[in-house]
């Protein structure tokens, strides 16, 4: 009897595509040169030269799909007769596009809300069937407001996020009964799933795991899943896209992100749900052409800049290949400065692309390793950003014993500020490739027996365009506008304990000891913010009971101060990192005076 345990076992584990043939593995183009339907309609011919198996179409009636009202069914009209009169012939997978950007204000809770956006998925889907595509490709990026972030959601204040999560996945559930009534067996291609959820894997309780979903960006998108997956026919498909394999470099994290979404990412699916997760749930992999063909701005940035073309086109022929390998079927090759329909295409892209796929379909291996030319290039890229580092040193002023500290308002008007010295004013990340930042900072710094004391004067002149993130402590606020003091306990850079304040003066605090930061620390610190017409203020106050202690004169820290702005996405500190605030090997020096 033992052989039927075995074939039932096998059904439970492996995807669905056993049950028949194996899917021929496939590859998607989408970038900003998404075509509309009349534009395929017209040069359906010439673009199924390329070497693609499907495009992604948007709609000229639209592209969000979270709205207050609904979209008006004539303004597809036109998106339907031209997806109608497509000639598709070596294009066989192709997906009409919807994004998961919201209204301000969107509401999960809100029947209205719902009903506009089922409308609307609708429209999309009718728009698939007319085209005969296989399915939806829903990207869940928030290009504006963010429908999965539970501290910035409407009426956060007054439901918790267990009732959050269980109202998104009722969404969902709706949301794909939507699409598979208009369009059975539809494929929903997504750019992430759990592929963006390594860090939540391997947490083994669930309460941990949904307190600290309640502060990600991301936090509501599993509940989504569930939710897709408690409604969906045993015949739709929903494709994990991975959209981090843009930045890989080598072949193993290929196979390491295949197994967390295969099997690690398990532990965020319901277990009623998990069979079907593992039957009609695919791994798919995701390429990126600017990344790899040094299209990116600032050049000098990226790994890229530092190869030959040549050598890129090598590196771009290894990630489609290994991409290939280790999809289950689907992998998206996306674009930005660069346009296939125009033929404005990198030198050795297209041939990189005939080249991976043939020995692909021919169970061939890759054939080279490109582990010492990206070795060399990351050792020229490393060399050029330490040339641009700038170390820097100071002296941290203990405040007279005749003179008052500072009163913590966000003012900077005590004054003490008026005589302290400012330290050197911030500088971009070496990575940046900028030689000064857009905006201006400057703090200053001083002590007492109590306290550390720190003060910024931000320089805003695109005040309209800053992302503040967060309302209550420990919220992800580093997603928008923030200043950071990051202070060793000791000499030696590591631990050190980390403190971020935003311009509404929510404040987040953590200690670091290796790569990451535990925010289960909490200190109790003081903190105020001004905000001006062009620039924010903010003072912080913090006790040495945090810091392990009043410094004796003389006594050295390492330290920095750092702030990042929404606009323009730029980050500037006041000793140099090379790409993110956390590199405490490149912290300053500070020296605590007498």
């Amino acid at each position: 009897m033992r052989w039927r345990w075995t074939l039932m076992l096998m059904a439970i584990v492996c995807p669905a595509w056993t049950q028949n043939d194996k899917p021929r593995k496939k590859l998607i183009e989408y970038g900003w040169d998404v075509p509309y339907p009349d534009f395929v309609r017209q040069h359906v011919r010439e673009m199924e030269q390329r070497p693609f198996d499907g495009i992604v179409l948007r709609l000229r009636g639209g592209m969000n799909v979270f709205l207050h009202k609904p979209y008006d069914p004539q303004q597809f009209t036109q998106d339907i007769e031209h997806a109608k009169a497509i000639q598709w012939q070596k294009f066989s997978d192709n997906f009409v596009l919807m994004w998961a950007t919201c209204d301000e204000g969107w509401d999960w809770f809100s029947e209205e809300d719902w009903k506009a956006a089922e409308h609307n998925v609708r429209l999309f889907a009718q728009v698939a069937k007319a085209g005969r595509c296989v399915g939806i490709c829903f990207d869940p990026e928030p290009y504006g407001g963010n429908p999965w972030h539970y501290p910035s959601a409407p009426r956060a204040k007054e439901k918790p996020f267990d009732a959050f999560y269980q109202q998104v996945r009722q969404r969902g559930a709706q949301f794909i009964q939507t699409i598979q009534k208009e369009l059975p067996g539809a494929k929903v291609l997504t750019f992430f799933q759990m592929s963006l959820f390594g860090a939540f894997a391997d947490e083994p309780d669930p309460a941990v795991r949904m307190r600290r979903l309640a502060s990600e960006g991301y936090g509501l998108l599993p509940a989504f899943l569930n939710g897709m997956l408690d409604a969906a026919e045993p015949n739709v498909v929903i494709i994990d896209g991975n959209e981090p394999a843009y930045y890989y470099t080598a072949s193993e994290p290929y196979f390491r992100a295949y197994h967390l979404m295969r099997q690690r990412g398990l532990t965020l699916i319901a277990p009623e749900n998990r069979r079907k997760y593992t039957l009609q749930v695919q791994a798919g992999f995701a390429l990126y052409m600017d990344q790899l063909f040094a299209l990116r701005e600032p050049q000098e940035k990226f790994l890229s800049f530092y190869l030959t073309p040549e050598e890129r086109a090598r590196w771009f022929e290894h990630n489609v290949y290994y991409a290939l390998y280790t999809t289950d079927e689907y992998v998206w090759c996306y674009s930005e400065r660069m346009n296939w329909w125009e033929n404005k295409v990198p030198p050795g892209a297209e041939e990189a692309i005939r080249s991976a796929r043939q020995k692909i379909e021919q169970g061939k291996p890759l054939g080279f390793s490109i582990q010492e030319m990206i070795a060399a290039a990351q050792k020229k890229m490393q060399s050029e950003q330490s040339r641009r580092m700038i170390k820097r040193s100071a002296v941290v002023p203990r405040i007279p014993a005749h003179q008052k500290p500072p009163v913590i308002d966000g003012k900077l008007d005590d004054a003490l500020y008026q005589q302290l010295k400012p330290l050197e004013t911030f500088v971009p990340n070496a990575a940046s490739g900028r030689t000064q930042p857009e905006a201006q900072t400057m703090a200053w710094v001083t002590y007492d027996d109590r306290f550390l004391y720190v003060a910024f004067r931000c320089e805003e002149p695109q005040p309209e365009r800053m992302q503040v993130v967060g309302q209550a402590k420990d919220d992800p606020i580093w997603q928008g506008d923030v200043v950071e003091v990051l202070i060793s306990k000791g000499e030696s850079p590591k631990p050190y304990v980390h403190f971020i304040l935003n311009p509404k003066n929510v404040q987040w605090d953590g200690v670091s000891a290796d790569e990451n930061d535990d925010a289960s620390f909490n200190a109790h610190w003081q903190s105020a913010v001004v905000m001006g017409a062009r620039e924010w203020t903010a003072e912080m106050a913090i006790p040495w009971a945090a810091l392990g202690g009043v410094p004796q004169p003389g006594e050295r820290r390492r330290a920095n101060l750092c702030r990042q702005r929404g606009a323009g996405h730029e980050w500037s500190t006041w000793s140099s990192v090379v790409a993110g605030f956390l590199e405490a090997e490149n912290f300053g020096v500070w020296t605590f005076g007498e």
